[in-house]
């Protein structure tokens, strides 16, 4: 499957087996939704009510479906794109993630929200508004990068009693297809380790993985063995996955494609610094995208968003400043420690 039809395959799956589930959204009947994203759906469920086109009003959807949820109902809402989330966040993250912390979970929301961002086909659309939703408390956020991930973790989601946002990314929908078991279970909020190594590590999510492995390809032939972290969920965060790695290899690259002020690798920076209580034994660098908003033109957006090459760069960076500080504070022999 691509990671497009694992997404689709696990929401059929669940509708099969669970009669609460329904999906809600902007041309998911029988134009298949954005990108294909309801592909086959229409023709299962459509004609029992419970694949229902909505009108073009994002906080109505989102708003509706925080009551179904509270009365019972799993929805899932096709949201289309990420830069529409902004416009629900009074329903989504005010409202809909406070319920159960407000009720002692006496009433929960089990609520999906889907959303495309990143860079891809689509001309526009790529901003991910991921360091907003990380604000609010009780909001879950998935990304996905490998079409197992993006089945068992839209299983997890809809499963999950608390409102969870699930992000996919453009560039990786329609990309490599891969073996999906879809018995295998991956809990909300654990990374995974892409790639093992000793020298440097490297965290990413989204298509920053795939460009990180690929630039850990290329460092391999120059001696430098990069660890690489795919968060798989910005919240919760895996923290201490991250911080295991980078307690061994003394150093850490953040690569992110959100925007870098109140971001997600501002986030990752700030858990690790609470979690060694301010006295990290790692150094840190960031590959991130300038603060400004997206550009639409091609040139420009492909400058925008952090490059195989940048991240490569800031590993090398890492990797012989880190290597340099190890080295002068060697005592000479002989001489004072």
């Amino acid at each position: 499957m691509t990671i497009s039809e694992a997404i689709v395959a696990a929401i059929g799956d669940a509708m099969d087996t669970d009669d609460s589930v329904y999906l809600l959204g902007q041309d998911i009947g029988i134009f298949e939704g954005p990108m294909q994203s309801t592909k086959g759906l229409w023709e299962r469920f459509g004609p029992a009510g419970r694949l229902i086109d909505a009108p073009i009003s994002e906080a109505s959807m989102v708003g509706s479906a925080v009551g179904a949820a509270m009365a019972g109902s799993r929805p899932i809402i096709d949201l289309m794109f990420a830069e529409f989330l902004a416009l629900t966040m009074t329903p989504l993250a005010l409202e809909g993630a406070s319920v159960a912390y407000r009720t002692r979970s006496g009433v929960t929301v089990p609520l999906v929200v889907r959303a495309k961002f990143g860079i891809g086909p689509h001309r526009g659309h790529a901003e991910s508004c991921i360091g907003m939703l990380m604000g609010f408390p009780g909001l879950k956020i998935v990304i996905p990068t490998t079409p197992q991930d993006a089945y068992s973790l839209m299983r997890a989601a809809i499963q999950d009693d608390n409102p969870v946002v699930f992000l996919e990314h453009m560039s990786l929908l329609h990309g490599a297809r891969a073996e999906v078991d879809t018995q295998l279970s991956i809990e909300i909020g654990t990374a995974s380790i892409r790639r093992p190594g000793n020298d440097v590590t490297v965290v990413a999510s989204g298509l920053m993985v795939s460009r990180a492995l690929r630039a850990a390809k290329a460092l391999a032939a120059e001696g430098i063995d990069i660890e690489l972290i795919d968060t798989r969920s910005m919240a919760p965060l895996d923290i201490s996955t991250i911080l295991k790695s980078v307690q061994r290899t003394g150093r850490l690259v953040i690569a992110e494609e959100s925007w870098p002020v109140a971001g997600p690798a501002s986030e990752i920076c700030a858990q690790l610094i609470r979690a060694v209580d301010g006295l990290p034994s790692f150094t840190v660098d960031f590959v991130e995208p300038p603060h400004t908003p997206v550009p639409f033109a091609a040139q420009l957006e492909a400058a925008f968003v952090p490059s195989i090459e940048n991240i490569a760069a800031a590993v090398s960076k890492a990797h012989g400043r880190n290597a340099i500080a190890r080295s002068t504070a060697v005592p000479a022999e002989g001489g004072a420690a």
